[in-house]
């Protein structure tokens, strides 16, 4: 049992933003930090004991103690020494995420895991799949990734790197190279840092020019964003209406192996893709679902925690962490 002022600190640590909170026994977030993550292995280090130092002020102050802390990182990860091991999208590599935060909270838990799973147990355990014994997560942002509860149970994998949904193979011909070096992952195509690439072969193979692009999209291809795709689409430009249409299909053959695979009571569709867009990439991939998958399509409805979906998960690590993640540490 928590005692009425047990705290925790929670941790989402993501390749560009570092966010930490201060949090009660249910969950509810009491302070909140946000800054850019540092770019270099021991400063990222340096960077969380700081921030840890920083909200246990804020426990002492508010006459709270604090039992435990939950992290949701980028990974690779090795959860069982709660390291970051060599992410594609963060130029660190060893970063000793537990071994540093336990020094600073004087050997309290530290549960580490990674970001999509963490957000998947929060909104198993605090937010939209409450209850549930099977659900799936799905999280489409400047990467794709996702979570599982199956039969409820976490699913964590070797090291705890289970439901990399990313890098599901999306398109067999490998036309284009993910961040982590496979061939026609899902996230190559219809993440956010991935849709202007897969814009531009697209466009290739369909012998757009130059001039017909700039005209759709307001500049050269060098410099789109994924935003200028959206707002394309928005003054319904045909090419870019078309080139979503491709990105449907493929949302859709990712959505469908998800469901295929875990079987899930509900679907959780998460990242500021699919949140900011999402009658342009969720809806339109649910209209396409049919063709690929073999399992009833469950409900899908968005995360209740959005952009703190990591955070709250981190959290609900520190409050209750998952059976299974206490037998791996």
């Amino acid at each position: 049992m928590r005692s009425k002022g047990s705290l925790v600190l929670a941790f989402d640590i993501g390749a560009t933003w570092l966010r930490a909170a201060l949090a009660d026994g249910e969950g509810r977030i009491l302070h909140k930090l946000t800054m850019r993550t540092a770019r270099e292995s021991r400063a990222l280090e340096a960077q969380l004991v700081k921030v840890a130092q920083e909200l246990l002020n804020k426990a002492r102050a508010l006459s709270g103690h604090v039992i435990a802390a939950g992290v949701g990182c980028i990974g690779p990860l090795d959860i069982r020494e709660g390291v970051i091991l060599q992410p594609s999208n963060l130029p660190v590599e060893h970063v000793e995420v537990r071994h540093v935060l336990r020094e600073v909270l004087h050997g309290l838990p530290v549960y580490v895991l990674n970001d999509c799973t963490t957000a998947c147990y929060g909104e198993w355990l605090l937010g939209a799949g409450r209850g549930l014994r099977n659900l799936a997560y799905v999280a489409i942002g400047t990467g794709i990734g996702g979570g599982a509860v199956v039969d409820g149970h976490l699913l964590l994998g070797w090291r705890g790197n289970a439901v990399e949904v990313g890098h599901l193979v999306v398109d067999a011909r490998g036309r284009l190279k993910c961040g982590c070096g496979g061939r026609g992952h899902w996230e190559a195509y219809c993440s956010g840092a991935g849709m202007p690439r897969f814009l531009a072969y697209w466009a290739s193979e369909r012998g757009l020019n130059k001039h017909e692009l700039k005209v759709a999209f307001g500049k050269e291809l060098t410099r789109l964003t994924v935003k200028d795709i959206f707002a394309a689409a928005r003054r319904n430009h045909p090419i870019a209406l078309e080139f979503l249409e491709e990105v449907a299909l493929l949302n859709a053959a990712g959505l469908a192996s998800v469901i295929n695979a875990f079987s899930p009571e509900l679907l959780i569709v998460d990242g500021s893709v699919a949140l900011e867009n999402y009658e342009l990439i969720v809806e339109k991939a649910l209209d396409r679902l049919g063709e690929f998958a073999l399992n009833e399509v469950p409900l899908i409805r968005p995360a209740a925690f959005g952009r703190d979906a990591v955070l709250m998960g981190a959290a609900a690590l520190a409050i209750r962490p998952p059976e299974e993640l206490v037998k791996s540490c």
